[in-house]
């Protein structure tokens, strides 16, 4: 296999993965993320609304990942 030289904003996206891993088991344990209950698609993105709105309005110290914009 041949290595692939990344651009700048993929490698700094690749290294976000450890913030997007915590906020994700902390939707799952705090707010009752559970995505195998659902019995439709508006279910299954209304239990992930909700779980999001109760994040944004309760969670004071949110991590940040900033955009970087692609040169290509």
């Amino acid at each position: 296999m041949t290595s692939i030289k990344l651009s700048v904003s993929d490698e700094y996206h690749l290294k976000q993965g450890n913030k997007i891993e915590t906020l994700f088991s902390l939707l799952k344990g705090h707010y009752n993320l559970v995505t195998s209950r659902a019995r439709s698609a508006c279910g299954f993105l209304g239990g992930i609304y909700a779980s999001l709105c109760a994040y944004q309005l309760s969670h004071r110290n949110k991590p940040t990942i900033r955009v970087i914009e692609s040169l290509a």
